[in-house]
């Protein structure tokens, strides 16, 4: 059998992804999109993390230094949320299910299963607008790496940025879907505003910084 003579793949670094891909595609409901979706937002961080440690230290960038470790930082704790929201977000969903399985015999059981859906519901609706948001956060300090950062790695920033994107909107989804069983109204078109604006807000930051490797 012939060698390639190409580089051979690093199973380790093929190993070190764990089995999440495995847990998404078992039979099960959850996890499920929108903890893909806070893992694409965590991953985004990542990618902004590498960039700022590709700039630190090095005399082209000694006058931004102080302000990439700023993003670094607060990369670094943007991450450690959305790694929580990939568990929070699976768990919210397991809660709604929990509620509809509540006895519904009687009316006061009727009631109670009634009021805790809608508060299931509710945290259901928290959980990836938290998910969203923080990839809006990640967004704008990717985009501000793209202005003052290693431009060797401006793509690796434009790739953030797109995953950034897709969490924000694949965690609109998962708001969307819960919006629609939630009986306030007022909640509802507040909410609705809210995603609405963050992801015409996350559109603009993907965009600029897809614009700057545009060719």
């Amino acid at each position: 059998m012939s060698q390639s003579s190409g580089a051979q793949p690093n199973d380790d670094l093929s190993n070190s992804v764990g089995n999440f891909a495995e847990l998404v595609a078992a039979g099960t409901p959850a996890p499920g999109g929108g903890s893909v979706s806070a893992y694409c937002g965590m991953l985004a961080t990542s990618l902004g993390q590498m960039v700022c440690n590709l700039s630190i230290g090095k005399p082209k960038f000694a006058a931004v230094e102080g302000r990439l470790t700023e993003i670094r930082t607060s990369l670094e704790a943007l991450g450690a949320r959305l790694r929580e929201l990939i568990a929070e977000d699976a768990a919210s969903f397991d809660g709604v299910l929990q509620s509809y399985r509540l006895p519904k015999d009687t009316d006061e059981q009727k009631a109670a299963r009634s009021a805790q859906i809608q508060t299931a519901l509710r945290h259901a609706v928290a959980v990836p607008m938290e998910t969203a948001q923080a990839s809006v956060d990640v967004l704008t300090l990717l985009r501000e790496l793209a202005e003052i950062g290693n431009p060797n790695a401006l793509s690796d920033v434009a790739v953030g940025a797109q995953l950034a994107e897709t969490a924000t909107r694949g965690a609109s989804y998962n708001v969307g879907a819960n919006l629609g069983s939630i009986t306030d109204n007022d909640f509802v078109e507040s909410t609705s505003a809210q995603v609405k604006s963050l992801l015409e807000h996350a559109g603009k930051l993907a965009g600029e910084v897809e614009a700057k490797i545009a060719v």
